[in-house]
């Protein structure tokens, strides 16, 4: 029983009645070992079928403890109880997956200005990730480093720069210039210093997807990029937008006045280029060809979000592997999650579940009245 690794669901001011805890812990640690030991007399072939997993559905004990007790079972030393080990790593997937999914959907109700890029990337980092220990405080803590490291670069520029005043994020820097500022600094910090960049030797790789990978790895595709430059941006109090450039995202950054339609009074921003600035038609010899205005738009963190699982999903397709097909599986979910009557990615997840041997729940979808499914171009 790995009490500290509890602690973080109490509070310190709360009264807690440690007999009644322990109580429900070793009866949720005897219902995790009822249930891990079913699995193994259950199912014999790689993939549990969807209905597998319905007592874990309806637990009658809290989902922490249940997860903790998985947790001892993987920790069991050497090569003792495999076979229950394999399963618990399934469950375990399975319930942390569940988890995020409800976090995901709370996450999509909630009005888009309390919908934090960084967030709904750390989301789905998580949900590919399910076994990694992934936190949204642990990302946001080091880009919070990051930013401190600009504000010293600003600080040796301008000593009476507002964002050294402000605290992160609470106001937005009017001046163009002074935003300008900013943005250097930023360049400077992540490209030179932190030297971060875009992985042109790997592009398609999945890791270049998720956030936590790119603080580590120093290294991403634009979209990944660009949800952790505009972050930095907003907590330095410059207003950065992303934009529904095909092919290769990109942020947009604005030169005249606030909200303007024209698409000639902003800035485009290429954080995979470490940061480069392009007018319109620097943009077009981007990706090598025209585009209409409608692409210069902005677009919301709900479709960045699709976008992102658009990539991944587009990954887990170009291999016939057992690791592309769990990406496949998870993107899928992730996309349905978003846009549950989307008739294309239904059937695309039937033909999936199809050939992996998984009879998928029984649901009837509505043909939705025009086709959101769309699949984003690749190089994201």
């Amino acid at each position: 029983m790995w009490w500290p690794s509890l602690l973080k669901y109490y509070s310190q001011t709360d009264g807690v009645s440690w007999l009644e805890e322990y109580k429900a812990r070793h009866n949720a640690g005897l219902e995790a070992q009822r249930i891990v030991a079913s699995f193994s007399k259950r199912f014999f072939s790689e993939h549990v079928p969807c209905d597998g997993f319905s007592d874990i559905e309806t637990l009658g004990c809290p989902s922490h403890f249940f997860e903790d007790e998985l947790m001892c079972i993987l920790n069991m030393e050497g090569r003792k109880g495999l076979t229950w080990k394999y399963y618990a790593k399934k469950i375990l997937y399975f319930l942390r997956q569940q988890n995020i999914l409800k976090n995901l959907k709370e996450y999509l109700q909630r009005p888009t200005d309390r919908q934090s890029f960084l967030e709904g990337a750390v989301l789905i980092d998580q949900y590919c990730n399910p076994l990694s220990d992934i936190c949204l405080k642990s990302v946001e803590a080091q880009v919070n480093d990051i930013t401190d490291k600009v504000r010293k670069v600003l600080r040796t520029k301008n000593p009476r720069h507002p964002s050294l005043a402000s605290k992160a994020g609470e106001v937005l820097i009017p001046e163009v210039e002074l935003q300008r500022q900013v943005l250097d600094a930023m360049n400077c910090v992540l490209y030179e210093q932190l030297k971060y960049k875009g992985n042109e030797l790997d592009y398609y790789n999945s890791l270049n997807s998720y956030i936590h990978q790119v603080l580590i790895r120093r290294t991403g595709i634009p979209i990944s990029l660009s949800v952790l430059y505009l972050t930095i941006a907003r907590q330095l109090g410059v207003k950065l937008e992303p934009v529904n450039f095909p092919s290769h995202f990109l942020l947009r950054w604005c030169q005249g006045k606030e909200g303007s339609a024209d698409i000639f009074d902003y800035t485009y921003i290429d954080a995979f280029g470490k940061g480069k600035q392009l007018t319109v038609k620097e943009c077009e010899y981007l990706i090598g060809h025209h585009v209409t205005e409608e692409f210069y738009g902005v677009v919301t963190s709900k479709e960045v979000l699709q976008r992102m699982v658009g990539n991944l999903l587009n990954l887990g397709k170009r291999e016939s592997t057992d690791q592309s097909y769990q990406l496949l599986r998870d993107s899928l979910d992730l996309y349905l999650a978003m846009y549950p009557d989307n008739v294309q990615h239904l059937m695309l997840q039937a033909r999936l579940y199809f050939h992996l041997g998984i009879w998928p729940e029984k649901r009837q979808p509505k043909p939705p009245a025009c086709d959101q499914g769309d699949s984003p171009l690749p190089r994201d």
